[in-house]
């Protein structure tokens, strides 16, 4: 048993150190890393080369939802809301509206193309209508080039919000499916009430933890992504319970998290984005294993109409009618439809729908994964070069935070503030010296071009950069920003200086004039 033991935790310690390491090679020659890991799973399961026999749905199933939550809330929590402002209603009509006309129009085709029965055509097209969290905060978070902020926060907004959306169309259409619902008050209830449920219970489950996380105070760090964690799956968990949306609720609890005040949330966000990794890297090679390679030939031909509909008609057409009223100009909502990537989710769905009709599943699941393929090898690939020539790529800035728990800091004394220099301001060109800043204030770090400068007495401030200043007192940050802000000619200390320069050169001149006057008298 202990050999047993020993040998998988070998074969899986090298699974993801050779995952991690392909990851970065994957970047160099434009391969999505969903490839590269449904790959490895390929690799090593059924009809590859170690021939591993795995076909548990319902295990798959239940690992994915965990992975899906924990990816969810990573996306959610780093999702600032003055980011997510200007384009929430575009956002909300991709996620809501979008996801209906895709799921309409592809189980449209398959119903007339493939000859299914109209709710099984339905289910098809509402499990390949979201796009996928994971693949599209992956392929964003490039530091060397990127899209506007509005671009991209749409996009990565809809792909962290779709997800509840489909599934509850996906559970619909299985209940319609397997005739378990009637299409009436009962699945109307299901609409309206459950997206309610998942908004309330996100927002009230959010509300109860940041009671409890500001009311206790934990003697370990390492307890605050614990306690976290703890709240994330009761969110899930307790509205699935009541009927609400779990992940539509995870969502809501993340995004309220991200821009709350607590404390050690850089920490969380840390912990989150490595847990976050770790289960893409899971859950892509755990479907991997599911497929049958030579199942996948046999649907092939009729899997590809489908994947390429979707790719060049059904995505464009979904994304063009739900911006109708948005500010996006043609490029830039072509843009938003070929980043409509595939990827764990739409697998993930359909595994759900395996555990329920079994074998009958086989032709959904293999359809759902090759349009997975075909997107994430067409688009995926071309994401940057789509973006380079419509003229939306532009060279991106890495902005980190501040190396400080600013949140810890505020829940102190001491006053903390982060301050933007625009052009116009007293602070460019000067030194720190020249601000006369009140007495116990300090500049800890100054961020600019990506980078932190520890600055000293001498340091002088450009425009754009950004101030990490710390006072004694609350009570005289205004005071600090005062200092920065105020106009040369405003500020007091610059008009003492400027009039004792002026009674300087007044005497100099006085002192000329007395020199010079009696040699003209000669």
């Amino acid at each position: 048993m202990i050999d047993v033991f020993n040998n998988s935790l070998f074969y899986v310690s090298i699974i993801l150190l050779l995952s991690v390491l392909l990851s970065k090679s994957s970047n160099r020659f434009g391969l999505p890393i969903l490839i590269l890991f449904l790959g490895i799973g390929m690799f090593i399961g059924n009809e590859g080369f170690i021939g591993l026999e795995y076909q548990d749905y319902q295990l798959t199933h239940s690992l994915s939802l965990i992975a899906i939550c924990l990816i969810i809330f990573s996306g959610g929590i780093m999702t600032r809301s003055e980011d997510i402002k200007p384009i929430i209603k575009t956002g909300i009509s991709l996620s809501t509206l979008g996801v209906l006309i895709t799921t309409f129009l592809v189980g449209t085709l398959c119903y007339f193309y493939l000859k299914l029965p109209i709710y099984e055509s339905l289910l098809i097209g509402s499990i390949l209508s979201s796009t996928d969290a994971a693949a599209v905060f992956t392929a964003f978070r490039d530091k060397d080039s990127n899209v506007s902020k509005n671009l991209k926060s749409v996009i990565e907004f809809e792909s962290g919000s779709n997800d509840p959306m489909a599934f509850l169309l996906v559970s619909l259409f299985l209940g319609l499916h397997q005739s378990q619902l009637e299409f009436g008050s009962t699945s109307l209830q299901m609409i309206i009430l459950n997206p309610l449920m998942g908004l309330a219970g996100g927002y009230f489950i959010f509300k109860l933890f940041l009671f409890i996380n500001d009311s206790i105070k934990l003697d370990f760090q390492g307890l605050y992504p614990a306690l976290t964690i703890g709240f994330l799956f009761l969110t899930y968990s307790l509205t699935t319970k009541l009927e609400g949306n779990g992940f539509l609720a995870v969502y809501i609890f993340a995004l309220q998290l991200g821009n709350a005040k607590i404390v050690h949330k850089n920490a969380l966000i840390n912990f989150f984005d490595g847990v976050s990794w770790l289960s893409q890297i899971g859950l892509f090679i755990m479907l991997g294993l599911l497929v049958v390679p030579s199942r996948l030939a046999d649907i092939a031909p009729e899997a590809s109409v489908i994947a390429l509909f979707l790719v060049f008609i059904g995505r464009p057409l979904s994304v063009f009618l739900s911006t109708m009223n948005s500010n996006f100009d043609f490029k830039n909502k072509f843009f938003i439809s070929w980043a409509g990537l595939k990827g764990a989710t739409p697998i993930v769905f359909a595994s759900l729908v395996a555990t329920q009709l079994g074998s009958a599943a086989n032709l959904i699941f293999d359809i759902v994964f090759f349009t997975v393929l075909i997107s994430a090898l067409l688009q995926g690939t071309t994401l940057k070069f789509t973006a380079k020539k419509l003229d939306l790529l532009f060279e991106a800035i890495y902005d980190p935070d501040f190396p400080i728990d600013m949140e810890v800091l505020d829940k102190t004394k001491h006053g903390i503030k982060e301050i933007l220099i625009n052009k116009d301001d007293f602070a460019v060109g000067n030194r720190i010296i020249d601000l006369h800043l009140p007495e116990g204030a300090s500049v800890l770090f100054i961020k600019r071009s990506g980078g932190f400068i520890l600055p000293n007495g001498s340091t002088r401030f450009e425009s754009a950069d950004k101030i990490l200043a710390v006072t004694t007192e609350k009570s005289t940050l205004e005071e600090v920003v005062h200092c920065f802000k105020i106009e040369k000619d405003l500020n007091p200390q610059s008009l003492l200086d400027d009039e004792v320069a002026l009674e300087t050169e007044e005497q100099d001149t006085e002192d000329i004039n007395h020199e010079v006057l009696p040699d003209k008298a000669a």
